[in-house]
């Protein structure tokens, strides 16, 4: 928060006094760290997860399941997550990511 202090000179309808104005400057700023270890990292993870499908072995039956499971469960983890953001008029990082 930072302040000014600012002393205008006399009025015309009362020259005898001063107009000292307070002007406040105050900074909001959201946390993103809980942000990117919450969700960036779990996506990544699953998404890594979902093509490891790709390394396995052809003759493994589970490469399937493997993929549609990180698919549904990182799609799931994006439901959450949105549902805990304030709603926006703008699209916000979060949303431009997980189009």
């Amino acid at each position: 928060v930072r302040y000014a202090l600012h002393v205008y000179p006399p009025y015309p309808a009362s020259p005898e006094e001063d107009w000292p104005v307070l002007m406040y400057d105050v900074t909001i700023r959201r946390s993103w760290q809980p942000y990117a270890r919450g969700y960036l990292l779990t996506q990544v993870l699953l998404n890594v997860v979902g093509f490891s499908a790709f390394w396995l072995p052809p003759s493994c039956g589970e490469r399937m399941g493997l993929s549609i499971t990180a698919m549904l469960a990182a799609v799931a983890a994006e439901i959450v997550v949105a549902a805990n953001l304030p709603a926006a008029a703008e699209y916000t990082w979060f949303q431009k990511f997980s189009l």
